[in-house]
């Protein structure tokens, strides 16, 4: 697990949000070895992070929905880069809408649901490539995070 961002600078609602579920997302990422980002960036959202065998990594994102509060989206995203043309390839998808009111066993169905779809996705499923970027630094290279 890594590093949180600095608590004070999470609007509290967003705190209380991601508390009455971390145990459930934290039991999830522990039981599929995924490398947990929270506020990452200062945004309202947990993303649970691995590298993919076929190359590239993967994040699930679970993220407060500021505007209703009552919901937690949750999407899945592969990126393969090509660091010699500086480019980037992905796929994303929504996984699902989880109503914090529902019992945090929905939460993880969903969070297996998301992985399970990633797991489907080949190479051929990527975008075009889009860029040229430069290698971000402070991203962890596929070496610190499990592979599946």
């Amino acid at each position: 697990m890594t590093p949180s961002a600095r608590p004070g600078t999470i609007p509290t609602e967003i705190v209380d949000a991601f508390r009455a579920v971390a145990p459930a997302i934290e039991g999830f990422a522990r039981e599929h070895a995924l490398l947990i980002d929270r506020y990452r960036r200062a945004k309202p959202a947990w993303e649970l992070r691995f590298a993919r065998r076929l190359g590239g990594q993967a994040v699930l994102t679970i993220s407060y929905r500021e505007r209703t509060g009552h919901v937690l989206d949750v999407s899945a995203t592969w990126w393969l880069d090509d660091s010699d043309a500086q480019t980037r390839r992905l796929r994303s998808a929504k996984i699902g809408v989880y109503d914090r009111r529902a019992p945090a066993a929905t939460l993880v169905q969903q969070l297996a649901s998301g992985l399970a779809t990633v797991d489907r996705w080949t190479v051929s499923d990527l975008g075009v490539p889009h860029g040229p970027f430069r290698a971000m630094a402070d991203e962890p290279v596929g070496g610190e995070l499990s592979r599946r």
